[in-house]
């Protein structure tokens, strides 16, 4: 008999211990209603003001032309779907309460349990934002694009060439070959060629197209920097020789095609940071020229 009693004690208890805390969480939600709401309010004026000045920062990069960072743009809108729309819900159900109790009715003590649990729920997401909002940069200068994919004017001159054209496009497509080389008289429209070349390429064969002009006095510093344009590069060497590594770790890094138009003489492809041969990456680099014999004996094209 004391083995039973003792046993239904200790489910009694139990079961006072189970109801018992329902009640004090429920207890607590009521009393704490008013500062839970007050917490969120406070909060979400908090998150306003990030979203604000992170919002000038956005406004300010566009006006440079510059792109925004994919978390930027995920973290503005979220910080706006949760004050403009969550909490929001939760300060007009403040409101309506307050109104009951203004014109005496008293107050449902369910409804205020379920909006201060509410209230502190949102409370705590909206920290999380307000924490999240350090990033590493707002946005950031993207690559100019090098080739507009719009037909070439003029080009229908070519259609007639159409062999040529396939025979270049044959010649990118062998992995074996790294440079290829475009010789012909000036004004025939060799860089018209090429550059319809580039635009059937972009996408499909390459990832990227840059296009440097090279002029009769080469200089190999303002070849690296319109390269580095292309590719939104920023150097931070001083030397050409800490250039063309920069130049070359990058151009090995996605398929890229190189145009340089108009060349009058031996070019040093490695002096520029080409990758070729073995590491090229399918890094590829078309050329024209004037001068059969630059093509020949001093490009290895």
């Amino acid at each position: 008999m004391e083995i039973v009693i003792a046993i239904v004690g200790s489910i009694v208890a139990k079961a006072v211990e189970y109801t018992i805390s329902p009640i004090k969480n429920h207890v607590k939600y009521l009393s704490n209603h008013q500062k839970n709401v007050e917490t969120l309010k406070n909060r979400a004026n908090r998150l306003k003001d990030a979203r604000d000045g992170v919002q000038h920062c956005v406004d300010a990069a566009k006006r440079n032309g510059e792109e925004i960072e994919g978390d930027v743009d995920k973290w503005l809108s979220a910080v706006d779907k949760k004050i403009l729309e969550q909490v929001e819900e939760v300060m007009q159900d403040e409101e309506k309460a307050k109104k009951k109790f203004f014109i005496g009715l008293c107050p449902n003590f369910r409804t205020l349990y379920k909006l201060s649990l509410k209230a502190e729920e949102e409370a705590k997401a909206v920290a999380e934002l307000i924490e999240h909002r350090k990033f590493a940069r707002v946005s950031y200068r993207a690559a100019p694009q090098g080739i507009v994919v719009a037909p070439v004017k003029g080009y229908q001159e070519f259609e007639s060439r159409t062999s040529i054209l396939n025979r270049i496009m044959e010649a990118l497509k062998d992995d074996s070959v790294s440079v290829v080389g475009v010789h012909g008289m000036g004004g025939i429209g060799k860089t018209t060629l090429v550059k319809e070349i580039a635009r059937k390429v972009k996408g499909k064969l390459f990832d990227s197209v840059v296009i440097a002009t090279v002029t009769q006095a080469i200089d190999i510093e303002k070849i690296q920097n319109q390269i580095a344009d292309f590719l939104g590069l920023k150097f931070e060497e001083q030397s050409m020789v800490g250039k063309a590594f920069r130049l070359r770790e990058r151009l090995k890094e996605k398929r890229i095609l190189v145009v340089w138009d108009d060349i009058w003489e031996k070019l040093d492809i490695e002096e520029v940071g080409i990758p070729l041969g073995d590491e090229h990456k399918g890094c590829k680099l078309l050329l024209t020229s004037r001068e059969l014999n630059v093509l020949l004996n001093g490009m290895d094209a």
